[in-house]
């Protein structure tokens, strides 16, 4: 290279300045706000419409006890009280008569009516004990615990650590507890393979706490809870005691190993801290 054209270059160097970037900085600064308000209304928007589903699946829920309670009532005023009756006459027609053949089958007859009296008033309690409306959770989960045993030979432990009064006024928590641990222990029965299980209600400060635990066949916790994300028969009713907790902000804990036994740990808040958790979710 020529002295000379040294020179030109030493010349244009000198003259040099850097260009500005692509677009205006202000520009890009207010696009990238703009993007950035966007997100935020998006995800508003998401939370409320999460807490529009919410509200919408704890009403039908609302709804579904409702009728539960409603037709229980009507098992047991209805038709309980139409089979009782018709018991009575056929026991007094059976006292009465003097025809042996004839007394025979009205003893029959009662035994059939009785059976169907049983068998009506065991599906009225199962759709709505009436001791949970009447006298509360605790009552209800001892009377559930004596009948699974009654029913299907499994021995229930139940280990109350709650003052009794703290649910009294929360009839939605006392339903939805009811219903996970029915929920849960319908679970060892079908799939654990044992006659023992543990029920545990304890307080965990502005929440309850529930544990359901067995020493049976247990199961790969993880695969479970990710098969039943897509298939709601895959998970054993993990799913649905999982999905009824979230309506009210709880939520489901899943210990579990094949050979040793199942622990569910759920966790429910109080109704007051309720709209504390669903305000924190914003």
């Amino acid at each position: 290279m020529s002295q000379d054209d040294r020179s030109i270059i030493s010349q244009d160097l000198q003259h040099w300045e850097p260009q500005q970037p692509a677009g205006n900085l202000e520009l890009i600064t207010e696009q990238i706000k703009r993007i950035s308000d966007e997100n935020q209304r998006m995800f508003t928007r998401l939370v409320d419409g999460e807490r529009r589903f919410r509200a919408l699946a704890k009403s039908v829920w609302q709804v579904q006890e409702e009728e539960r309670r409603r037709l229980a009532r009507e098992l047991h005023d209805g038709l309980g009280q139409t089979l009782t009756a018709m018991k009575n006459q056929l026991e007094g027609l059976a006292h009465n008569s003097e025809n042996g053949v004839q007394i025979d089958q009205l003893h029959d007859l009662v035994e059939l009516v009785s059976s169907a009296l049983n068998d009506t008033r065991e599906l009225s309690r199962l759709l709505r004990p009436p001791v949970l409306d009447d006298l509360g959770l605790l009552p209800a989960l001892q009377w559930l615990t004596r009948t699974m045993c009654e029913r299907t030979g499994l021995q229930v432990r139940l280990d109350w650590e709650l003052e009794e009064e703290q649910l009294r006024s929360e009839a939605d928590i006392e339903t939805l507890i009811f219903r996970v641990v029915q929920e849960a222990l319908n679970n060892v029965v079908k799939h654990a393979g044992v006659n023992k299980a543990w029920v545990k209600v304890f307080d965990e400060t502005r929440y309850v706490g529930v544990q359901v635990a067995d020493e049976g066949k247990g199961f790969n916790a993880v695969k479970m809870l990710e098969a039943s994300a897509t298939d709601v028969d895959a998970g054993s009713g993990l799913r649905g005691i999982r999905d009824r907790l979230e309506l009210f902000g709880g939520s489901l804990d899943v210990h579990s190993v094949p050979g040793q036994g199942t622990l569910l740990h759920m966790r429910v808040p109080m109704a007051a801290n309720y709209p504390h958790y669903m305000s924190n979710r914003g």
